[in-house]
């Protein structure tokens, strides 16, 4: 495997910057950073780290897309997706790698406990039930933004999400396609961070997909 750990951004908090350097503490895989159109916009001094930028904000689904073409191009088989947050633990990265590099997806599943907030356990519950009955497979968490990529079997299809719902339109499209994949446990981390989840517009947009999902694809 070739991997590439991939990190959308868009106005990261305080922590970004020690995220980062842990990253580049204990693995030395390359680092793609894709700057949705933050204000300012991110500056790494590490010349290791590859920043891509969007000149606007055009949604975490669109920035990840992007990204995976670009690592594509440039030789990588796989990439690792991490959220900018600091919500996913990096030292867990090793736990994907082990994971066959032939299975097409490794989802990152959180426990939906204490540690999450109450509505934010009741949402990932329901997404997770809708997705799974949608792609026919019982996935434990959807939403969770920690996962490895072989990027041939994203690449070669069409999405349509460019936002946070781009990663649930991956799991019915390939999951319905009978594409391998993989659940490994990773802790739950909340912290005072702010979300740019924006509630109303986000499960509109939800619901759109499951539309579609149901009519179309």
């Amino acid at each position: 495997m070739n991997i590439a750990i991939i990190i959308p951004a868009f106005n990261p908090p305080d922590s970004f910057l020690a995220l980062l350097k842990t990253i580049s503490t204990i693995s030395k895989l390359t680092i793609i950073i894709i700057d949705d159109g933050s204000f300012p916009e991110i500056i790494i001094k590490n010349p290791e780290i590859i920043i891509l930028r969007n000149k606007q904000n055009q949604g975490k689904g669109f920035s990840l897309l992007k990204a995976f073409n670009y690592a594509q191009e440039n030789g990588f088989t796989h990439a690792v997706t991490l959220d900018a947050d600091s919500q996913h633990d990096p030292k867990l990265i090793e736990m994907f790698l082990e994971v066959n590099e032939n299975i097409s997806l490794v989802l990152g599943t959180r426990k939906f406990g204490k540690d999450m907030p109450c509505h934010r356990r009741i949402s990932n519950k329901l997404t997770s039930l809708i997705i799974s009955f949608l792609s026919g497979e019982m996935i434990q968490d959807s939403q969770c933004g920690y996962r490895r990529y072989k990027l041939n079997e994203i690449c070669s299809e069409i999405f349509i999400e460019t936002g946070f719902q781009f990663e649930s339109e991956i799991l019915i499209k390939l999951l319905r396609k009978k594409c391998s994949y993989h659940q490994v446990g990773i802790p739950t981390i909340y912290g005072n961070e702010k979300s740019s989840i924006n509630n109303i517009i986000d499960t509109l947009k939800f619901i759109r997909l499951i539309l579609r999902s149901i009519i179309k694809y």
